[in-house]
């Protein structure tokens, strides 16, 4: 199981989006609520119910600690305990938080309609993410694409940066020290091949400079491009689609393609998002 760092959140600088957006405080934070909340990350899509030991192995405490910790949480109400697996679950609260996330973010609001436009017209996969700490979240992903591997992918799942287009887009769009600070985290997970990861990241960044756009193999059979948006706030969103392709030729002019829808796609998303911010300033 991969160990959960605490690693800096990057993002915009003013309130359009508040995707990770740092925080300055002049009284210190709360020790034991950070260790509670990593607690809660430790819980991925597509997992099961996690016993103590696991939750120890997952976010680096000692299990005493976990114990503790644990206890808070479903006596709080986060967590729910299995006695029969003695494991556990995410409560039903976790559910309504995000809810009420994804309800109160203008952005996916916006961006939703003329994501769910083009997957239709072109019937091809669009994806919206946003970053969190090493990962990339979707917030949204409209899949009308047709044959290639299957993918659940949903609003809330999680990809290393890393791994995918989204992800290279995004680290590409970071300022010099920002995309230091997260590859001190990222590169220790590649001891051999962390020149390979280099590499990946400096040729998405010549690809976003020459075309617009990034490309990557999502899986086998299956082909992904993206592009970053930014807020009015500067805030940093990756935007993506991806295709099903088995031929490199039908590839390489599918890729020309759908790198003009997408550039097209991010430029009506951005424009959307400007003129609400014009109407409805914060």
């Amino acid at each position: 199981m991969d160990k959960l760092t605490s690693n800096p959140m990057i993002c915009g600088k003013t309130p359009f989006a508040v995707t990770g957006c740092p925080f300055t405080r002049v009284t210190p934070g709360s020790r034991s609520l950070e260790r509670g909340l990593a607690i809660l990350r430790a819980f991925r899509h597509g997992g099961s119910a996690l016993t103590n030991a696991d939750l120890a192995e997952r976010v680096g405490l000692p299990r005493p600690t976990i114990s503790r910790l644990t206890h808070s949480l479903v006596d709080s109400g986060f967590l729910m305990f299995d006695p029969e697996l003695r494991a556990y679950r995410l409560a039903p609260v976790l559910l309504n938080l995000a809810l009420a996330y994804q309800e109160g973010l203008i952005e996916y609001q916006i961006a939703l309609p003329y994501m769910q436009a083009v997957a239709k017209r072109e019937e091809i996969n669009v994806g919206l993410a946003a970053p969190d700490l090493c990962d990339m979240v979707y917030l949204a992903s409209v899949r009308y694409g047709r044959g290639g591997v299957l993918r659940h992918i949903v609003p809330g799942s999680r990809r290393p940066m890393e791994t995918l287009s989204l992800g290279l887009c995004y680290l590409n769009a970071l300022d010099e020290s920002s995309l230091a600070r997260l590859l001190q985290y990222i590169l220790p997970k590649y001891p051999g091949t962390k020149d390979a990861v280099l590499f990946r990241i400096e040729r998405a960044r010549q690809d976003l400079n020459m075309l617009g756009y990034c490309v990557a193999d999502w899986h086998a059979g299956m082909i992904a491009i993206a592009t970053t948006l930014k807020t009015p706030g500067e805030a940093i969103y990756a935007l993506n689609i991806s295709f099903s392709s088995s031929d490199e030729l039908w590839a390489k002019d599918r890729i020309v393609h759908y790198g003009s829808v997408l550039i097209k796609l991010a430029e009506a998303i951005n424009e959307a998002w400007q003129n609400y911010q014009k109407e409805c300033p914060q």
